[in-house]
């Protein structure tokens, strides 16, 4: 299990960092706000008509952003008038890691946790792709609630939720996790994709 979450981490790693290099040639920095040690960005991408919301951390470790900034950050993007500005439709917002937003990666855990859809002790669900599966639970209502109103600024709801590159461990591997740390696995970090819709 150790090695299998070395390799998953490390995977992570090359990833990531490489991704975020590639888009952000192409991505226009809207607004920017500092949480913490992390700056937060809302990034707009004209040729593909895509939102990204990238957390970065000078240091290159990972970062804990909390609800309000990340809904603060969305919003005063679709408030902004000048210049640069969203402008035209956009399709989706990227948010890169789950795992950057403790408050979702715990809400995954616990939820997975609690469904009788995951088999904790196998670490995967019972009957459907893990990506579909972690993408229905992150597509509840009463997760998306709060989310939507601040699109609903800029005229867009959330469509649909997308995932990839699942991570699965225990419970003490959730950023700031403070409940019961059960045994068992759970679904906690993935990369992320809210599909929009404009009014």
């Amino acid at each position: 299990m150790m090695q299998r979450a070395a390799l998953y981490i490390f995977w992570f790693m090359l990833v990531f960092p490489l991704s975020g290099t590639i888009a952000s040639s192409q991505d226009q920095a809207i607004v920017s706000s500092n949480v913490g040690e992390c700056t937060l960005t809302v990034e707009a991408n004209a040729k593909w008509h895509t939102l990204r919301l990238r957390a970065h951390h000078p240091r290159g470790r990972g970062c804990h952003i909390d609800k309000d900034s990340m809904l603060s950050a969305l919003s005063a993007a679709f408030l902004k008038t000048e210049s640069p500005k969203l402008e035209g439709g956009y399709s989706s917002l990227f948010i890169g890691r789950l795992i950057d937003y403790p408050w979702l990666s715990q809400y995954l855990a616990s939820a997975a946790y609690k469904d009788d859809g995951w088999d904790s002790r196998r670490g995967k669900p019972v009957a459907m792709d893990i990506n579909r599966y972690v993408a229905h639970v992150l597509s509840r209502k009463e997760l998306l609630a709060d989310i939507e109103t601040a699109f609903a600024t800029g005229g867009y709801r959330i469509i649909s939720v997308s995932v990839e590159k699942v991570l699965v461990l225990g419970f003490r591997e959730v950023p700031l996790y403070q409940g019961d740390r059960t045994p068992g696995l759970v679904p906690f970090d993935a990369m992320v994709w809210f599909r929009l819709e404009k009014d």
